[in-house]
């Protein structure tokens, strides 16, 4: 019989937010629940009564860390309810704005979990083990976070973003700043990779993803969509937006102030590790190469943290490119794109974007300008069930290679931050 095993982590290090973890075995099951210990916070509630163009900015408020995906998610869901066609340039700039938060957000969480790669107890004891890298890598992220600021203003809960508009004024000069910025630091990070692979080194080598489902957003154009109409899944189902909830299904655990999603009653799993394999065709030769260099095993859930540094790679020569292509569109030195009449109409919208952490939805019905109903589904809160079938199987798979309740317990906590859970978007 086996030995039962009980082992609670109080708070898992390195995630955005509060979240405990239990595992506890008895015989040969395994059972693992991952618990957003925040206290609910009701968003989707205390807005309904609330003007439809002040509802994004208030929706930005979910999270700071990735408070830029649920402000444009949110106005693509208000666009489409209020039938609202914004101007091409700021389809741009919010793909623009979009992006730059995918690089920045995905580059930090990679130097928060390398520790688990490296041997590094903490981000501040790599710091001291690998200093010459862990200051170029800081110097990037500074330089990310400047793109920001030049394109869009304030990178938390930026102002700028609204309904139809897109109120900085741009100027050519910063965005040709910008498109030679980010091709520099594409380069630069490409360039890493070679310092990164000598550091690296795999996690739980073997161990397979127990349920390999993943959703993505089905690409409008051959290109890496930042928005999108439709749910595109593994196994070749496309679901229109507005169709979500008729294969996404939401349930609330007892042990977790959080909601779960599954997938025709399925787990199933989103972000990096999801994109790098749906989007391979769109990738450029340089990132495929790329995920053969860090030798990315899309098989193991470990490996979505190198999934999202080959994606940052990527989406940073990308940007350089859309940003380029906007200078030399725009005629003058300084260009507004300002709505200043937004329709008080009726309509229900649903708005898909890429978070970083994988696919969101924003789901709004409208009346007389009013928001009347609110559904928000995180990243997080789809891969919360995933989490657990996968700690589980990972349990099961360090016992039968004779790990130690110590042992179990760090790998436990490295998967769960290999997901890059944010709580506080778990708990909206």
């Amino acid at each position: 019989m086996a030995e039962a095993l009980k082992l609670k982590i109080e708070e898992v290090p390195a995630v955005a937010g509060k979240v405990n973890v239990s595992i506890e075995r008895e015989r040969a099951t395994v059972r693992v629940d991952f618990g957003a210990a925040q206290d609910p916070r009701f968003f989707e509630r205390f807005l309904k009564g609330r003007p439809a163009t002040y509802v994004p900015h208030v929706m930005s408020r979910i999270c700071g860390v990735c408070s830029v995906v649920h402000l444009t998610c949110s106005i693509e869901a208000v666009e489409k309810a209020l039938g609202i066609e914004p101007k091409p340039e700021v389809k741009v700039l919010r793909e623009l704005a979009k992006g730059f938060e995918n690089v920045q957000n995905n580059f930090v969480h990679v130097l928060m979990a390398l520790p688990d790669y490296t041997g590094d107890e903490n981000v501040v004891c790599f710091s001291k083990s690998h200093p010459h890298l862990f200051t170029r890598l800081m110097d990037i992220n500074k330089r990310i976070l400047e793109a920001y600021r030049r394109v869009c203003g304030r990178f938390i809960h930026t102002p700028s973003l609204s309904v139809a508009s897109h109120g900085k004024p741009i100027a050519k000069w910063e965005l040709e700043y910008v498109g030679k910025e980010m091709a520099r630091v594409s380069k630069e990070l490409y360039d890493l990779a070679g310092d990164l692979a000598e550091i690296w080194n795999p996690i739980a080598q073997g161990f397979k993803d127990p349920a390999p489902t993943f959703c993505v957003l089905n690409p409008p154009r051959e290109e890496f969509p930042m928005f999108s109409d439709e749910l595109m899944f593994s196994d070749g189902l496309v679901v229109r937006a507005e169709k979500y909830g008729e294969v996404i299904e939401e349930h609330k655990p007892p042990y977790s102030n959080a909601k779960v999603a599954l997938y025709r009653g399925k787990p199933f799993y989103v972000g990096s590790r999801a994109r790098m394999q749906a989007y391979s065709e769109l990738l450029t030769a340089e990132a495929r190469d790329m995920i053969k260099f860090l030798d990315v095993d899309f098989s193991n859930p470990f490996d979505n943290v190198k999934a999202q540094y080959v994606e940052v790679v990527y989406l940073s020569d990308l940007l350089a490119e859309k940003a380029l292509e906007l200078a030399a569109r725009l005629r003058g030195g300084v260009a507004i794109f300002r709505e200043e009449k937004v329709p008080e109409a009726s309509g229900e919208g649903v708005g898909l974007a890429t978070a970083p952490r994988g696919v969101l939805i924003h789901h709004y019905r409208i009346r007389d300008g009013k928001l009347e109903y609110a559904n928000v589904i995180t990243p997080t809160v789809m891969n919360a069930r995933h989490i657990e079938v996968s700690g589980e199987s990972l349990v099961l798979w360090a016992l039968s290679k004779g790990a130690e309740k110590a042992r179990v317990k760090n790998l436990v906590a490295a998967l769960v931050r290999a997901y890059d859970p944010c709580l506080p978007c778990a708990v909206h």
